[in-house]
């Protein structure tokens, strides 16, 4: 097989898989182009961005910011630690802070016979501060007693801390089954050897992605993979030279799992690079818009309301369950799988003018009983409806729900916008906070608004046109059963 390369510096892409378990055939070539391209552009963005909070005096509390949201989005995602405002809480406790400068861990099963929650905070704060020595160590990967001393951090008072699986274990409501505790040891050496070799620049994303995923495939630990495989990830990235990959517990569960699935059992780590890829553009576009971002983080730590937001939410909800009990009538099952948070929802009505940077929440997976499968997805605004000239456009403005169809295997995301004729001339949905709650539907012939209960019957009978044959899944794809029952559990 040829290796895919870059049409500009001809970067060997299949060097980074030497030595792992993957491969990438050469229909993987245009979504590699496009990471490149873009990584490209991350990394001349990092620079501007870096340097303008740095102007602005704003950059230790970016990084104490950052900082925070790593370890909360890092336990949310198995359930554990407190709050966002809980975890600064831990963090910046006297308590905490004594832990965390003395990197003493013995000092958090006393913490951790206090106070449970603060001790995943503080704990993970401090595993985060010893895996940011290892990217000051410079390009040199992980070694086994590094990955060990991180993990003995992390669940530090249970019996198993800092030592590899010595039984069998299997991961809930998943078809992987983790390496033997035989093989543990071998496929540990094999990847930490692996993370200490250098390579292109080029590859930072999916070198971070493929350690990401052969980590979690073996699965060495009994407990704590998951926080120990994105301390890693973001050791990885930070070597390289960017930000970390903060994935987001309540509005990116789903796609990570999905990406997850992907890779343990078809072996595509493509979906898993393009979502660090995205994490890591969001990133920089906080920076950009340092006292915004600040803000941000101020109200959800202060625990201040946003009524229209709350609002929306609540529609929101609404919507997918009326949705679901139409859909059922035809025999289809909505799945709902992630949530815009107050941060993504404000993220996505300042970003209506920008395509770049812009994220999109996987809301809802709509199935049929013979595999198809539509996505609803939530991204920026895009020409929201106005309801009335009474309120400024920007403060009514809501997120454009989007429909989408999977992907061919080996691209950058497991999901493609549908093509109007593909979803029965749908092409956007809106739901609009007012009295009584109005829905908008965008399609080929024109934009209607019809209130939620007589507009939903509508949306739900074109949905179930468009199973009836206007689309199709593509064959050697890994369905959504396999990682949907996941989205409420945590992913190892």
């Amino acid at each position: 097989m040829t290796a895919p390369t870059s049409d500009s510096n001809d970067v060997p892409f299949l060097e980074v898989l030497n030595g792992t378990p993957y491969s990438l055939p050469s229909e993987a070539a245009p979504a590699l182009v496009e990471m490149t391209k873009r990584l490209r552009n991350v990394r001349r963005g990092l620079d501007r961005a870096i340097e303008q909070a740095r102007r602005m005096g704003l950059i230790a509390e970016l990084d104490r910011a950052h900082a925070v949201f790593t370890v909360f989005e890092s336990n949310s995602l198995e359930f554990e630690g407190p709050d966002l405002a809980g975890t600064l809480d831990a963090i910046e406790s006297t308590e905490g802070q004594a832990v965390i400068r003395s990197l003493n861990a013995n000092l958090l099963p006393e913490v951790l016979r206090r106070d449970p929650e603060a001790f995943a905070a503080i704990g993970l704060e401090m595993a985060r501060v010893v895996a940011n020595r290892y990217v000051r160590a410079g390009n040199r990967g992980m070694s086994q007693s590094d990955l060990r001393s991180l993990h003995s951090i992390v669940v530090k008072g249970s019996w198993y801390a800092g030592q590899y699986r010595s039984f069998d274990a299997a991961i809930a409501d998943s078809l992987h089954k983790p390496f033997p505790t035989y093989a543990i040891p071998q496929a540990m050496g094999d990847y930490a050897a692996w993370s200490q070799k250098v390579f292109s620049q080029d590859l930072a994303i999916l070198r971070a992605a493929i350690g990401h995923a052969w980590f979690t495939h073996v699965h060495p630990f009994q407990d704590g993979n998951g926080r120990v495989a994105r301390l890693t990830t973001n050791v990885m990235l930070g070597q390289d030279g960017l930000p970390p990959a903060i994935v987001k517990a309540r509005s990116q569960r789903g796609q990570y799992l999905a990406a997850l699935s992907h890779s343990d059992e078809g072996g595509d780590i493509l979906p898993l690079t393009g979502l660090f890829l995205d994490t890591v553009e969001r990133y920089i576009g906080e920076l950009r818009k340092p006292r915004v971002f600040q803000k941000m983080f101020n109200e959800i730590v202060q625990r201040r309301g946003d009524s229209y937001f709350e609002w929306y939410r609540s529609c929101v909800r609404d919507f997918l369950e009326r949705l679901g009990t139409e859909l059922a009538l035809s025999n289809l099952t909505l799945h709902p799988i992630d949530e815009v948070t107050r941060e993504v929802f404000n993220q996505l009505r300042r970003d209506a003018a920008r395509d770049a940077g812009s994220p999109a929440v996987l809301m809802a997976i709509v199935t049929d009983d013979n595999g198809q499968e539509l996505a609803l997805y939530q991204t920026r605004t895009a020409t929201p409806p106005s309801r009335t000239l009474q309120r400024p456009e920007d403060e009514e403005a809501v997120p454009a729900i989007r429909f989408a169809l999977r992907n061919a295997p080996y691209s950058l995301s497991p999901w493609r916008r549908a093509r109007a004729t593909e979803v029965h001339g749908l092409q956007r949905v809106w739901v609009q906070p007012d009295r009584p709650v109005r829905l908008f539907i965008d399609g080929l012939e024109g934009q209607t608004q019809q209130s939620v209960m007589t507009g939903v019957p509508e949306l739900a009978d074109r949905i179930a046109r468009a199973f009836a044959g206007e689309f199709m899944v593509p064959r050697e794809y890994h369905g959504s059963s396999r990682w949907m029952s996941r989205v409420n559990g945590g992913p190892g």
